[in-house]
């Protein structure tokens, strides 16, 4: 317990009981009361009663406690009365005397420090219950001895101890002190003093409530403080918000830097309530000067130059080595040292303060925002802030100017770039194509000839196919500008992938053969033989990428691979060329693998990284002459658009692997989009005679046109440029015209316009009827102002396209063009009939010239698509050597499969039933899996 250091305790010792009767008390509650007593009573009910009613008027706690130990001690005629408080942050283990009423001749404990470290542990609960401790002599209670000497402190012979609480808790003890003698303490006074102890509770509880609600009064107004403070803040910011928005709105809605700052030095004056504000800019060689100036009217103007370099003087030596962010400020000049002709041009101006807020372009100084007060000012934190946002603004403004008048200068120079690109490309263009299209044209009337023996007419079929390749080649060179801005898109359809990939084999077998190498080609078994892609582009892809392995292998091998995967990635959905993405029934079900390894000169672990970049080559490649570094990114690019993806990997030295895989769809025989087309042989039995105008100027080119057309029964004129068509036509009055674009004298485009004019001005019309023994023959009415004109050109721009249309021409062909689509359009607008060959017009040697060379695992592939009764029939009859039977079911399958049915017959016809026997085995295999 917490007792004055010199005073006895206040509890009995740990052998006493705990007890709320006194020690030593005297008992007279057996005698009736004497009239001495009865009047200590009444004075003992009025002290209780004037304490109370001193509770209901004061909530003065200090007061209080001194009004009762002065009556107390003056009603009991005791030596001392006190209160002693607990130090609530020791655990009841130190405290203090509060208030006391002591006679002079004995020592006063008020204000004694007390500490008892065994109070907290064995008695305070106890005294929280109420406990009270009563001691007619300290002598005889059987105390300490550490005890007996704090009471001897303290000159106590008996003492009487009450708790006070507050609330639940206890607060401090009201000690009753004796010190002259030993005293017995009545039960009435112990009863007055319990009693006495409970309004002083009341009044401590009282006075906590009343702490309390004064402390909630003063949280509740200082958050009212806060509120009022915050809004008004708010208020104050909202207001800055406001101006600063205004001056960027200001900043921003103009493009003329001088208004820019017009404006900006205006608005910060308004706001900030400055003299002046004004923009200072500097050159890179340091001298600046005035741009723009804002101040009151009474001021006189700054000077231009020698401001400017005063200005640069103060800002530099204030900020030497000090951050960009730094914002140099004087208050008053007379407090802070500047040169004499500072000063002296300050005070010209009337400069007392000013604040210089320094303006970058990125990096690099720009200028400064000068702001002045014309009496000394303290510029505070917000001033600042708003300076240095309106800076960053001003620095951007002044960038984006910048930026502008170099885009504008770069657009320039990218305009007049791309003209001239343009110009070199419809050059190229032309240049390139026009030749390519005499070199297909050519092979392609040759390849009408019957006489040709089977190997000339492989050998012109592979002029065309590798003159259709070099073609592509030639539109991806020139249309690269399309990859870069990502317009190019794919056309899907259905193609023969048997046939694609031995077209491909046959293009590189001269070159392997060349070389002394070897092209291993392995298709896989279960290699479906028709798939859903774009062809075009999968076939662009095989050669650029065998080129490259041909390329670097000087010995060795290159080998092709070709095998399926399962489809993971459902999700992968190509688009077409229009843009909109491939239908549900035409996904992708399985991915299309192909490895291409050589054993080559490879590629450095460096230089593996720039490998799909455009014109660019790894050491290899550059040490060749061949290529321009356009190939793999043209692969990289089609495979990703297809929803692919193509790996590489390579060792120096030990060649290359070339790893492709593309989504595709795997098809049905039946729905190929096939690609051999009959070819024309004339015009059918009783068609009048067609007068075509050919307008070339290259002699190639139209002789190709002349012989074709002639051959099928066109009567044929040519002239060599757009005069002469017009002219032309006037005269001999032709139905259709193939108008090339590009020619001397007058071009395609005036030629079409002219003609076009004078039809409409014309109005009249040929009828041209069939032949006499043909009344039945097809009868064409060509109106005069309706001529067909058919635009031939060698540019491959959409806007070349447009423009043809535009001049009036009815369709638009591409050099060079296959013969069978110009056949179609003719067909179209003249309401043509053919009589056609045979023979399709794209022989396909390497599955017609032996049963062998047709792929085993395609045959297999096609054979599991057909019934299994089919097969099992086919199979047990081959076994037996049945001829009837396999020849009738041959038959059956004539229509839908053409090659498979005459593949079987050959084998058939060759006595190989063994081979027929293994076939339909495995395809039977292939369907049960």
């Amino acid at each position: 317990m917490i007792i004055p250091e010199t005073e006895p305790p206040h509890l009995p010792s740990s052998s006493q009981q705990p007890t709320i009767e006194p020690l030593n008390v005297e008992d007279s509650d057996l005698t009736p009361p004497t009239a001495a007593q009865l009047k200590m009573q009444l004075q003992q009910a009025i002290l209780l009663g004037d304490v109370t009613n001193e509770i209901r008027q004061s909530l003065d706690t200090t007061t209080i406690f001194q009004i009762a130990v002065d009556k107390v001690q003056t009603l009991l005629q005791v030596d001392r009365v006190a209160i002693f408080q607990f130090d609530s942050a020791t655990d009841y283990k130190q405290g203090v005397f509060v208030a006391e009423k002591v006679i002079p001749i004995y020592y006063s404990a008020v204000a004694a420090r007390v500490q008892d470290d065994s109070f907290g542990e064995n008695y305070a609960t106890k005294y929280q219950l109420g406990r009270v401790f009563a001691v007619a002599d300290v002598y005889d209670a059987g105390l300490s001895d550490c005890h007996i000497q704090i009471y001897e402190r303290f000159q106590v012979r008996a003492t009487l101890v009450v708790p006070l609480l507050q609330g639940e808790k206890l607060w401090g003890l009201l000690c009753i002190h004796q010190c002259s003698r030993p005293r017995a303490w009545k039960s009435a006074e112990i009863e007055f003093i319990k009693k006495l102890a409970d309004q002083l509770s009341v009044a401590l509880k009282q006075a906590e409530l009343h702490e309390q609600a004064l402390e909630k009064s003063q949280q509740l107004q200082s958050a009212l403080n806060q509120v009022k403070a915050q809004k008004e803040r708010e208020a104050w910011l909202a207001q800055y918000e406001r101006n600063f928005t205004q001056i960027i709105q200001n900043i921003h809605q103009n493009l003329d830097i001088e208004d820019i700052f017009k404006a900006t030095t205006r608005d910060i004056r308004q706001f900030l309530k400055c003299d002046r504000v004004a923009v200072y800019t500097y050159c890179p060689e340091g001298t600046g000067e005035l741009l723009l100036e804002s101040s009151e009217s009474h001021l006189s103007p700054l000077s231009g130059s020698q401001g400017a370099s005063i200005w640069q003087d103060i800002y530099f030596n204030a900020t030497q080595g000090r951050a960009r962010d730094y914002i140099p400020l004087v208050t008053d000049i007379d407090q802070q040292h500047h040169p004499d002709g500072h000063l002296v041009l300050l005070e010209q101006f009337q400069i007392r303060a000013y604040l210089l807020v320094p303006v970058f372009i990125g990096d690099r100084f720009w200028g400064l925002l000068v702001t002045c007060q014309q009496n000394p000012h303290q510029w505070d934190d917000i001033e600042q802030s708003l300076l240095r946002r309106v800076r960053d603004q001003l620095g951007v403004a002044l960038q984006h100017a910048e930026l502008m008048h170099q885009l504008q200068r770069s657009k320039e120079k990218a305009e007049a770039a791309n003209r001239a690109k343009s110009a070199f490309l419809a050059n190229m263009s032309h240049e390139l194509r026009t030749p390519l299209n005499a070199i297909l044209g050519f092979s392609q009337l040759l390849n009408r000839d019957k006489n040709l023996t089977p190997k000339q007419k492989q050998t012109l079929t592979s002029i065309n196919r590798s003159g259709s390749h070099l073609l592509n080649l030639i539109n991806d060179v020139l249309e690269m500008s399309k990859i870069e801005a990502g317009r190019v898109s794919l056309n899907f359809k259905n193609c023969d992938l048997m046939s694609l990939l031995d077209s491909i084999q046959e293009m590189f077998l001269l070159k392997v053969e060349s070389k002394g190498l070897k092209l291993l080609v392995d298709k896989a078994l279960d290699l479906p033989p028709y798939i859903r892609t774009d062809e075009s582009r999968l076939r662009q892809v095989l050669i650029n990428v065998l080129t490259n392995a041909l390329k670097f292998t000087e010995q060795g091998s290159v080998a092709l691979k070709v095998y399926t995967q399962p489809l993971r990635s459902p999700n992968l959905v190509p688009t077409h060329d229009d843009g909109n993405a491939v239908t549900e029934e035409h996904q992708p079900n399985i991915y299309l693998c192909i490895d291409v390894e050589d054993t080559g000169v490879g590629i450095s672990a460096s230089e593996m990284g720039n490998l799909f970049e455009t014109f660019t080559q790894a050491s290899a490649g550059r040490n060749s002459t061949e290529g321009a570094g356009l190939g793999l990114a043209i692969c990289q690019h089609c495979i990703e658009l297809m929803g692919g993806n193509i790996l590489i990997d390579s060792k120096e030295g030990q060649g290359t692997t070339v790893q492709i895989k593309v989504p595709v769809m795997a098809t049905q025989t039946k729905s190929v989009d096939h690609l051999d087309v009959p070819m024309v042989q004339t015009l059918a039995p009783g068609h009048p005679h067609i007068r075509m105008l050919v307008v070339e100027d290259n002699p190639e080119n139209a002789q190709i046109v002349i012989d074709l057309m002639t051959s099928v029964g066109f009567e044929v004129q040519s002239v060599v440029n757009g005069q002469q068509a017009v002219a032309c036509w006037q005269t001999w009055q032709p139905h259709v015209i193939l108008m090339d674009w590009q020619m001397p004298v007058m071009n395609g485009y005036e030629a079409t316009q002219t003609i076009r004019t004078l039809e409409s001005q014309a109005g009249s019309t040929i009828h041209l009827q069939g032949s006499q023994d043909s009344s039945n023959s097809p009868s064409v009415l060509f109106p005069l102002n309706n001529t067909i004109i058919i635009a031939l050109t060698a540019s491959v721009f959409e806007d070349t396209k447009q423009e043809c249309f535009k001049a009036g021409c009815d369709d638009f062909l591409r050099k060079p063009y296959q013969q069978s689509v110009l056949f179609e359009m003719l067909a179209q607008h003249l309401n043509l009939q053919y009589v056609y060959d045979e023979c399709p017009q794209n022989i396909n040697f390497l599955h017609s010239s032996s049963p062998q060379n047709m792929h085993q695992g395609g045959i297999e592939y096609q054979l599991s698509q057909l019934p299994k009764p089919w097969l099992a029939k086919l199979h047990q009859a081959a076994i037996e050597l049945d001829e009837e039977q396999m020849s009738q079911q041959f038959v059956e399958i004539t229509s839908d499969y053409p090659y498979l049915s005459t593949h079987l017959t050959k084998l058939f016809q060759n006595l190989q039933f063994d081979h027929i026997v293994n076939l339909t085995q495995a395809a039977l295999q292939i369907k049960k899996r």
